[in-house]
């Protein structure tokens, strides 16, 4: 075995070590649940349903475990910096998600926002192209957002059944 093959295989069993995982594959990626509703509409909404989908979570269930509600999502821009002739030369794009999320009528994530940013260059001569890359990076915003719904709504849902266990376990002890 070369010293090139050796240093790759330890390179790589260290970032396997530390917990390194790319988005979207680590353990908090996926839903402690096999069926949910979503309730919303959107571009949010077409996400998260296309991402649960990926993640073999049933949205057609007559009574699903999981409730997840979009609140609102809403898209904004405001100038960033101008040029010395006073046209724009950037932006700062702006989107917002508001959610909750319940199981069994019990409130996991009640009223949670999430709030993206990205910069976007500006060319008065090339505004087709601008705006089609603009309408990209809010797509690009929109997964993102969906990714980190999950991501939140297992956080708060392992923390939940965490809470519940503890409760128990006090409860036995006594």
């Amino acid at each position: 075995m070369s010293l090139r093959t050796l240093f790759a295989a330890l390179l790589a069993l260290s970032l396997m070590a530390c917990g390194f995982h790319l988005r979207g594959h680590g353990p908090n990626s996926t839903l402690p649940y096999s069926s949910a509703k979503l309730v919303g509409n959107g571009g949010a909404y077409q996400e998260l349903s296309r991402l649960l989908g990926l993640l073999k979570v049933d949205l057609n269930s007559p009574e699903p475990q999981i409730t997840i509600q979009i609140l609102s999502e809403g898209a904004d821009k405001q100038v960033l910096s101008v040029n010395s002739s006073g046209q724009v030369s950037e932006y700062r794009l702006f989107y917002r998600i508001r959610f909750s999320a319940s199981k069994a009528g019990e409130m996991i994530i009640e009223d949670n926002a999430i709030s993206l940013q990205r910069n976007i260059s500006w060319d008065e001569n090339s505004v087709l192209s601008k705006e089609n890359e603009e309408a990209s990076l809010i797509r690009e915003m929109q997964r993102d957002g969906a990714s980190q719904m999950i991501r939140r709504i297992n956080a708060a849902s392992k923390k939940l059944a965490g809470n519940a266990s503890n409760a128990s376990a006090t409860s036995t002890a006594q």
